[in-house]
């Protein structure tokens, strides 16, 4: 993964494969895991369409309904890793992420 955003596209034609609660129940638990990130010590970098932060947001905002999805890039040690959300407990998911780096 590079340093590119998550693409706007991509993540519309996913929201379209998904039913709309499901895509809100993904996307509430990527927005808690990005937020984890992005004060974590040995994170350097995170993308997530849903943090202000991000360069995509202005777009991301205006273009997705019901949530930003379910990917979240972040670079840790100069590599950019991937976490995809599930309908698990936000809470959990940021402690399985702890756990992993």
């Amino acid at each position: 993964m590079g340093e590119n955003s998550l693409d706007i596209d991509t993540l519309l034609a996913l929201s379209s494969q998904m039913g709309r609660e499901r895509w809100r129940t993904l996307s509430d638990a990527a927005q808690v895991v990005a937020n984890y990130l992005v004060c974590h010590p040995r994170v350097e970098a995170v993308r997530y369409p849903g943090l202000k932060a991000d360069p995509d947001f202005p777009r991301a905002a205006n273009t997705l309904v019901g949530g930003f999805g379910p990917l979240v890039a972040y670079r840790m040690a100069g590599e950019w890793r991937l976490w995809e959300a599930d309908e698990r407990d936000a809470r959990d998911q940021v402690m399985e992420l702890e756990s992993l780096l």
